[in-house]
C-alpha cells in the first residue's frame, strides 16, 4: 500500500494514538524534552490512526514520516519524525525544516476520522436574539478579538458573508459553497462540524461588529484555541 507522495506504507505501531504537544526547539536533530519554548501554535495535539489513515490537513503517514497538505493547490509535504522512550514515556520529534515540535504520547487507542477531535453538544433549545437578525458581511479574521482594528484591510476572506434568520437558520457563504447552518442565543451551530461557535455583537465607532468564533480544524483536530471572524452588518 502507498501513501499520497508515493512512499509505501510501513506500520509503526509504537505511533498509534493521541501525542500531545509540549512545545518546540530550534535543534532539527536533537531529543531534548527540557528547555523547550512554549507551544508555537502549530498543532497542540496530534493524532496517528491505524494504516496510515489521513485526517483534516495530515495526509497520511507511514514510518519516520508525516504529511501535510495546507489545501488548495498546495502541495504535499513530507516531515521526518522519530520516536524515543525518555524516563518511561515516548516522545515525538516532528522534524520540520528551521525546528522540532516536541509530543508526548497520552493514549495508544486505535482512533478513526469518526472518533478523534473535539466536538460540541450542538443540541442547544432554540432562543430568540433579535440583535442577530439580518445579514453580515466579513472584515476580517482574526487571532483573537482584541486584534481587530477598523479599517484594517484583511484580504481575501475565505468566508464572505452570513445572513441570518429569525427561525433559527442561517447561511454562511464560502468563496466556492454555502454552508446552512443554525444559530441560537450566543451561539452559531455548525451541523457541518458538530461545533457551537460563541458569538457577540457590539458597537465600535456607530457601526455594529459580529465576532464570532472560529471552530475548524484547528480547533476539532489541533486542540488549539478558535480564532475569530468578524462581521460587519450590511443589513
Amino acid at each position: 500500500m502507498k501513501i499520497k507522495n508515493g512512499m509505501d506504507f510501513v506500520n509503526d505501531e509504537s505511533v498509534i494514538g493521541k501525542w500531545e504537544n509540549i512545545g518546540w526547539t530550534e535543534s532539527t536533530d536533537g531529543f531534548s524534552v527540557t528547555g523547550l519554548h512554549d507551544k508555537s501554535g502549530e498543532f497542540g495535539v496530534l493524532y496517528f490512526l491505524p494504516e496510515g489513515e489521513p485526517y483534516w490537513i495530515f495526509e497520511g503517514w507511514t514510518k519516520g514520516y508525516i504529511l501535510i497538505n495546507y489545501g488548495g493547490d498546495e502541495p504535499i509535504l513530507t516531515y521526518r519524525y522519530d520516536v524515543r522512550d525518555i524516563g518511561g514515556r515516548l516522545y515525538l520529534f516532528f522534524r520540520f525544516e528551521n525546528k522540532t515540535e516536541v509530543f508526548v504520547k497520552t493514549d495508544s487507542k486505535r482512533y478513526t476520522k469518526e472518533t478523534l477531535g473535539d466536538h460540541d453538544n450542538i443540541d442547544l433549545p432554540f432562543v430568540p436574539d433579535e440583535q442577530l437578525v439580518g445579514k453580515w458581511g466579513s472584515v476580517a479574521f482574526v487571532t483573537d478579538e482584541d486584534d481587530f482594528s477598523p479599517g484594517k484591510e484583511y484580504g481575501d476572506l475565505y468566508l464572505r458573508s452570513m445572513e441570518v434568520f429569525p427561525d433559527g437558520s442561517l447561511v454562511q457563504s464560502y468563496m466556492d459553497s454555502e454552508w446552512h447552518d443554525k444559530w441560537t442565543k450566543g451561539f452559531i451551530i455548525s451541523l457541518h462540524r458538530s461545533t457551537a461557535a460563541a458569538y457577540r455583537i457590539t458597537e465600535i465607532g456607530g457601526e455594529e461588529y459580529l465576532f464570532t468564533e472560529w471552530k475548524m480544524g484547528n480547533y476539532i483536530y489541533g486542540g488549539m484555541k478558535p480564532d475569530h471572524y468578524v462581521f460587519k452588518r450590511i443589513k
